[in-house]
Formats: C-alpha cells, sequence, structure tokens
C-alpha cells in the first residue's frame, strides 16, 4: 500500500496503489496538504487503477481532497476506478459527487 504524488506541468497526479483503510489516514491527510502547497497546479487526478479496496474512512478522506482543492480553484477527478471501485462509489451515491474518467 503506497501513496505516489507528482506534478507534471499544472496536473497534481495522485496514485493510490493497494488496499486502502482507516490505517491510511494520516498518509492521506499528507497528501491532501501536498496538493494545497501547489499552488501553481490546477488539476488533481486521482489513479486508482492499482488501488484493490477503499472503506468508508477512504472515501470520506477523497472528498476532503476534493472539497479542498476545489475551494483552491483546482479541478478534482477520479481516474481508472475499476468496476469494485465503481460499485463502492455507486452504493453511497459518490459516483454522482465525483467526476470519474
Amino acid at each position: 500500500m503506497s501513496i505516489e504524488f507528482a506534478v507534471a506541468g499544472n496536473v497534481i497526479h495522485v496514485r493510490l496503489i493497494g488496499a486502502f483503510d482507516f490505517s491510511r489516514q494520516e498518509q492521506l491527510q499528507a497528501v491532501t496538504a501536498q496538493v494545497l502547497a501547489e499552488k501553481s497546479a490546477r488539476e488533481v487526478q486521482v489513479d486508482l487503477a492499482r488501488t484493490s479496496f477503499m472503506d468508508s474512512s477512504t472515501i470520506r478522506a477523497l472528498l476532503t481532497m476534493r472539497q479542498s482543492a476545489l475551494a483552491n480553484g483546482k479541478s478534482f477527478e477520479l481516474w481508472n476506478c475499476n468496476e469494485k471501485l465503481r460499485e463502492i462509489f455507486s452504493v453511497g451515491g459518490f459516483d454522482q459527487i465525483f467526476e470519474m474518467r
């Protein structure tokens, strides 16, 4: 389980790799702080291609990251969300909140 963070031009790339549950909250909060610190970036892309699982605490952390990004003038999108994760987002209605690509 890891989080990769990179900036390319005006895009922040966040990659969640592995299974994410409550134990990853501090790491996700740190990434949210990094997202806010990147003043020149205008877009946040969270890549879920290698995410095998996430629980409600992770969705809550992504909602916080999204809210912080939007409040700071950055767009926020989830990328490469597999069927299993799409179902998790759909059950809670979060697929209506997050922009998914």
